[in-house]
């Protein structure tokens, strides 16, 4: 498998599991609470670890703290306006759905960009990066996509749409992701100079998008589900990143 290869395998599994989660609008009414608490638990767990093992832990040992510190800073920055944006328009009744579906979609592209810039960097220099962290990166990205594309799906299905149209919205929400991975691709050569400062703006997306968005969704009524399954997706990110 070449770079291409790898990097089509990594956007191609994220998207996938997109496309699944907004079939699930064929098969179900709601997402099942303790199914959504155990992925999205699973899934920060390994997102937050890979987040320093993976993201911030390599660019602070090829780079100096100033340099990462300007980068993590500088990605906190780009999704809190993007968040900014989704919370715009989410708030608007169905007759905002297109708007609605845009604001979705945008918030897709760090997480395609993230396993794009992970694979790419990884088969290149896998001394740096692991093919293993970033597959596992890939891994728990998609475990969160799965949940998140049946939300949608179902969110237009309760707004009048037909499961065929609801379905389709799902999936082409999850259609920026491996489109942001291969722009990682072919940009990778003119990054290698600035890797360190895009993988702490990287980090501090991932990081953003765990304490912000799925952390809230694990712990909204008392039970610890969430937080159990958060803890074991932690260390078996953790035990990768040091162990391969």
């Amino acid at each position: 498998m070449n770079n291409f290869g790898f990097v089509f395998l990594c956007s191609s599994i994220i998207f996938l599991a997109t496309t699944v989660g907004s079939l699930f609008v064929y098969v179900l009414n709601v997402i099942n609470d303790k199914t959504e608490k155990i992925c999205l638990g699973l899934a920060s767990g390994v997102m937050f670890a890979a987040s320093i093992w993976s993201l911030l832990i390599p660019a602070l040992d090829s780079s100096n703290i100033v340099f990462v510190l300007i980068g993590f800073i500088l990605g906190m920055v780009i999704i809190m306006k993007l968040d900014a944006f989704v919370n715009k328009y989410s708030s608007f009744d169905a007759k905002k759905n297109h708007m609605l579906f845009l604001a979705m979609t945008l918030h897709n592209i760090p997480e395609g960009m993230t396993v794009g810039l992970m694979s790419a960097y990884a088969y290149q220099n896998s001394d740096i990066i692991t093919t293993s962290a970033a597959l596992a990166l890939t891994i728990g990205i998609a475990i969160q996509n799965i949940p998140e594309g049946a939300s949608i799906s179902l969110n237009y299905r309760e707004a009048g749409y037909s499961k065929l149209k609801a379905a389709t919205l799902g999936i082409l929400s999850g259609v920026v992701e491996p489109i942001s991975a291969f722009v990682m691709l072919f940009l990778i050569n003119y990054l290698s100079l600035l890797l360190p400062f895009v993988l702490a703006a990287a980090s501090s997306i991932m990081i953003y998008v765990v304490i912000n968005e799925l952390l809230p969704s694990i712990n909204h009524n008392e039970s610890n589900l969430g937080t159990i399954y958060f803890i074991i997706g932690f260390l078996l990110m953790m035990c990768l990143d040091v162990l391969l």
